[in-house]
């Protein structure tokens, strides 16, 4: 949570990238820069972040964020995590539909 909360504070779509386990590609990178407009950039200090786990066991769940902005306003925020390679990851984007469909060889 802190990471992401660094990068919204910042600005940075490649930090959010990285918290967001997504790949530098054009539709990742567009969806992060929406979401940089709308969330950052606000000097967001957590204030609590508890997890709560998803009934799929320990690898999927969500964090209710609460914050305060600069100028002292409390912000909150459910975040879904996923628990890949080790660490927490939050799910932020939406990946694309593959366009390759399945052939029938009959």
């Amino acid at each position: 949570m802190k990471d992401y909360v660094q990068a919204l504070n910042d600005r940075d779509p490649e930090a959010l990238l990285a918290v967001g386990a997504a790949p530098d590609e054009p539709w990742s990178r567009t969806q992060a820069n929406r979401i940089i407009e709308s969330k950052g950039g606000k000097g967001l200090t957590i204030t609590k972040a508890p997890v709560e786990y998803e009934r799929m066991g320990d690898y999927l769940g969500k964090a209710l964020l609460t914050a305060s902005d600069a100028e002292g306003n409390t912000v909150r925020e459910t975040v879904k995590l996923i628990h890949a390679d080790g660490r927490w990851k939050v799910i932020l984007f939406e990946w694309p539909q593959r366009s390759d469909k399945p052939t029938s060889a009959a």
